[in-house]
């Protein structure tokens, strides 16, 4: 049995569902929201937060999601896909829906996005920080700068 379209969500739904219920946990106002990040260099007001849970202003840059992350205290991945598990669209067309835990897994490296090209599972494991691989406990490739600790 297939989901529904209307119960896919995409990524600015979740952002902006996530904003406003980050947002209402902190007691803000849009208008304390918009100070938080205006303070930070996002000129945001209490318009713009209003347009943008309200679906009226589309999207957010890269900078207005991190300052986002930063000002209601979370992880950037945690704006962008939801907590729960449930039909969630990568990109507005042409991909299929994915299970939102399988994307939360991709957005923070730790598996390729389901039905994504075998080969370029050798790349996505391949584009991860040495110091991130030395973390999980595995074999740091060769030719991958890794720091040197002074552990004494």
């Amino acid at each position: 049995m297939s989901t529904p379209t209307e119960d896919i969500k995409g990524v600015m739904d979740v952002v902006r569902a996530r904003v406003k219920e980050l947002r209402g946990r902190k007691g803000w106002s849009g208008a304390e929201l918009g100070a938080q990040l205006d303070a930070l260099g996002v000129s945001w007001n209490r318009s713009v937060v209003a347009n943008f849970e309200s679906g009226r202003r589309p999207a957010v840059s890269v900078q207005e999601l991190l300052a986002l992350a930063l000002v209601l205290d979370v992880a950037p991945v945690n704006l962008l896909v939801p907590l729960d598990s449930m039909p969630y669209r990568v990109t507005l067309k042409n991909t299929e829906p994915q299970d939102s835990v399988a994307v939360w897994r991709w957005m923070k490296g730790e598996q390729p996005l389901p039905g994504t090209a075998t080969a370029s599972a050798r790349t996505f494991y391949a584009e991860v920080p040495a110091a991130e691989i030395e973390r999980r406990g595995h074999v740091v490739p060769l030719g991958t700068a890794v720091e040197e600790r002074d552990d004494g």
